[in-house]
Formats: C-alpha cells, structure tokens, sequence
C-alpha cells in the first residue's frame, strides 16, 4: 500500500471545526481565547492556537520515526496509526475518529507509528510545547490529559487481549462491537456502521489476513447477523448473537 505524500494543505471551510476537549478545558481556565475565532488557517482555543489541515485519502499526516512537533485532533474523516515494515507487511495499532486526539505517544522524541487519513480528514493541529510544562498548567488540562493517555492505554490493553486470546470470529466480532461503541452508536438490532475503513484496515489491525477477514464476515452475514450493504457498510441485524459470538458463546 503506498502511502501519501506529505503535503499539508489549510481547510476550505470557513468555519472552525467545534474544538472541545482540551481546548475548552483551557479556554474555560483562562489559558487561551476562545475555541469559536479562526484566521488564516489557524484556531484559537490553545496557548500557541491549533491550525487546521486537511489530508486526503491514504496521505501520511506523520511517519514512524519523524521528530515530534506536535498533536492532533480529528475533526472530520478518519485516521489510522499504524507500523510499517521493511518487507511491506502493516499493522495497524490503532483508529481516530472525529473528536480523538492522537500523536500524544511518542518513543524519546519521535514518533513511534505512523499516521495516514483513511479518507478525506480534517485535523487539528497543536504545537507539542502546550504539554511542556505540565507543572504550570490547570489542574483541569492536567486531568483531561491523563484521561486521554489512560484511554490510549485501555485500547492497547483490549487490542493485544484480542490479538492474543481470540479466535477469528470472536476477534471480528469484538471488533465491530467496539467500533459501534466508538461512534456512539446504540448496540441494537438493525444499526447501520459505517466502517471508514476496507477491509485490509481490518485484517491489519486483527492480525489477520483479508480473505480470513471477508470469509468470516460472509460466515456472519450467513449466520443471520449481519448484512453486508457497502464494502465499508456492516449492518448488524442480531446484536445479541454478535455479543454472544465475541464473548465465544455461539
């Protein structure tokens, strides 16, 4: 898979892009301005002000082993992190969608993964020296912070379970159970996903190879559990027996 130049070009839209998260934690403590305001490409709402860029599909945002300069938030579009190798195998470690931040775990002072758009993106971008000094920062930015490495951790920890403990179908499973709950979507019957990803994204974050991952997914769909509209669509007809097939009850 080739992976896109990179080439950071402002976004079109005149607006801003609803910054909250760490920007509003600032903002409320008197750190910065508001997150509304936006001129030549750049967002108020940080200490030094995030500027917006927008990728297009499979354009590289930052490689495996450049410096860290800075983070990032997804505003629109989707994001994958993800490890290349010398002999072009690929694993993906990880998704940002709309609202993520990533880009906050780094190896000494480069980046550890790289991060490509997987359709057209939006993102924000945030000089890494607002996390610098820590010690002079709000105890609400210092908060949030942790919140958000925290939940990096829990998805690393669930990812490495999934990868060591189960097999195709469960893995399969649990991964679109975890993509409903990361879009926010309700889990019940009849729920339409929107992937935004094909499915060597998927096989490269399970571990598994693409005709392993479209077999299982025809199993499923066989099965009366999915149903299969787009190549990036799943709908999930029976939540119950999905649950059942990732907890390895059916």
């Amino acid at each position: 898979m080739s992976i896109g130049t990179k080439v950071f070009k402002p976004a079109a839209s005149a607006q801003a892009p609803d910054m909250g998260g760490l920007a509003a934690i600032l903002g409320a403590n008197g750190m910065s301005g508001h997150a509304e305001s936006r001129a030549g490409g750049r967002v108020s709402g940080f200490p030094a002000a995030g500027a917006v860029f927008a990728f297009e599909r499979n354009q590289a945002i930052f490689s495996d082993g450049d410096p860290v300069r800075s983070f990032y938030k997804v505003t629109s579009g989707s994001v994958r992190l993800c490890k290349l190798f010398a002999d072009g195998r690929r694993q993906i470690a990880g998704f940002c969608f709309p609202g993520e931040y990533f880009g906050l775990a780094w190896q000494g002072s480069e980046y550890a993964l790289t991060a490509e758009a997987m359709s057209e993106t939006t993102v924000v971008r945030f000089p890494q020296h607002c996390l610098a000094d820590l010690d002079r920062s709000s105890a609400g930015f210092r908060s949030h912070l942790v919140s958000l490495l925290c939940g990096e951790l829990s998805l690393a920890q669930n990812h490495l379970l999934m990868l060591g403990r189960q097999t195709v179908k469960e893995r399969v499973a649990t991964f679109l159970l975890m993509m409903l709950d990361r879009r926010g979507q309700d889990r019940r019957d009849s729920v339409m996903l929107d992937l935004h990803m094909g499915r060597q994204d998927i096989a490269d974050y399970l571990g598994l190879t693409i005709e392993t991952v479209c077999r299982t997914i025809s199993d499923l769909k066989r099965a009366g559990i999915l149903g299969v509209p787009g190549p990036r669509e799943i709908l999930v007809k029976n939540i119950r027996l999905l649950q059942a097939t990732a907890n390895g009850e059916a």
